[in-house]
């Protein structure tokens, strides 16, 4: 395919008109062009890039030590001049663990899975459980909008008593953590000087606001996620108070979107086919692999970002090393050369292994907790209504690509 047409395509991709079903074009570029340059057209793109398709050809990328995440401008010090000068947001990326290289990347990924244990996770099941059961006990009337009555309020107080921040607040971080999860979808996002003065606000009250609950927890610490952050430590190493905060946000804005987006995508491709549902209901067993396949079939992330530590050869195309790289996840989870019927949504599909979360040294921290919310919440759900269905109207997923969610989802319960 010409370089102008997989422009188009791409454009056609990210258009208000695609967002609610982009498969159809993912499927154009994988048979089309699996892997295509995409020269940067003046104020479209901050910069050229390649975009890749097929699973095969992402899961090589994501895995490989050859490419990375670490941007190109280089790290601040913290102690730099320019450091001050500096807005909130610049200074918390300069943190984030997704946008880290090794050493940096290896130091604090090991604190972090210090104090994300599998173990820790899985003790919270029970906890999730109650929070969900909560939740169910308000619904009225027979029916549900199960974004804002139950899969954003189940992410936000999992978080909360998971983190160690008052639920209490949980209006105000979701707030937050919804304009700066923006940011991350820099491809499909040209932000105006309104959105950007609304972003830097959100990133420098958020700063603060963390900020505050760290030092809280140094005088009183509690069993909590922060708590543990503030006390780990790798012989003399230590992870600093910006790098704790910085890594407080990141987690936010995380554990509100995918797990959130997860329950609802998932629940919502559960109801759109019946026999899967029932095949659910008749066997709850197989919840874990049916959230599996919904992460698959519709993911809460549809794209991610890597770039060239080498040159480097992909489908007898030459990248040059320094290159940046999106990987559609969503395409790639829908690719027939790895998935038979990819487009069919089947809980009893077997060998799943989604390309959500990423993968490699940079697989997504928080991954098993996202699962672990979604096998929860949704058990519950169908638990106390196993009649639950879709009301009969259309449905809109929200403007982003990144992160993808429906608008809303009205059910009967």
């Amino acid at each position: 395919m010409k370089i102008d047409q997989s422009f188009d395509l791409f454009k056609t991709l990210i258009s208000s008109e695609t967002i609610d079903d982009p498969y159809p074009v993912y499927k154009m570029l994988r048979e089309e062009s699996p892997v295509y340059y995409m020269e940067s057209p003046t104020g479209f793109l901050s910069e050229s890039l390649w975009v890749l398709t097929r699973y095969d050809d992402i899961s090589k990328v994501l895995i490989s030590k050859k490419f990375g995440r670490g941007n190109r401008f280089g790290k601040v010090k913290v102690n730099s001049k320019f450091y001050d000068k500096m807005n909130s947001l610049t200074k918390m990326r300069q943190h984030w663990v997704n946008f880290l290289d090794p050493p940096d990347h290896t130091r604090i990924r090991g604190f972090i899975n210090k104090c994300m244990t599998p173990g820790m996770v899985l003790n919270m099941r029970v906890r999730m459980e109650s929070i969900a059961d909560h939740l169910i006990a308000k619904f009225s009337n027979g029916r549900a909008e199960i974004i804002s009555e139950f899969s954003y309020p189940f992410a936000t107080l999992t978080i909360a008593e998971f983190l160690g921040t008052p639920e209490s607040d949980r209006d105000i971080l979701d707030k937050w953590a919804s304009q700066l999860v923006k940011t991350l979808d820099v491809v499909t996002n040209q932000f105006t000087q309104e959105d950007l003065a609304v972003i830097y606000k959100a990133a420098d009250e958020m700063k603060s606001y963390i900020g505050e609950i760290v030092d809280s927890k140094m005088s009183e610490p509690g069993d909590d996620f922060i708590s543990r952050m503030l006390s780990i430590s790798e012989g003399d190493d230590k992870p600093d108070r910006e790098e704790i905060i910085a890594t407080l946000v990141l987690l936010i804005m995380d554990a509100h979107e995918a797990p959130k987006n997860l329950i609802s995508n998932g629940l919502f491709a559960l109801l759109k086919n019946p026999e899967q549902h029932e095949m659910l209901l008749k066997d709850m067993t197989k919840m874990d692999n049916a959230v599996e396949e919904m992460m698959r079939y519709d993911s809460p992330a549809q794209f991610t970002g890597r770039r060239t530590h080498e040159d480097e050869i992909i489908r007898g195309f030459e990248i040059k090393k320094g290159v940046q790289i999106i990987c559609m996840l969503g395409a790639g989870n829908r690719d027939p050369e790895r998935y038979e019927n990819p487009d069919m949504f089947d809980i009893e599909r077997k060998n799943i292994m989604p390309l959500s979360f990423g993968g490699g040294i940079h697989f997504c921290a928080g991954a098993g907790m996202a699962k672990v919310e979604g096998q929860a919440a949704l058990n519950r759900l169908l638990s106390a209504f196993p009649n639950i269905s879709l009301l009969d109207k259309e449905y809109h997923y929200h403007n982003y690509l990144h992160s993808r969610g429906l608008d809303s989802l009205e059910v009967k319960l």
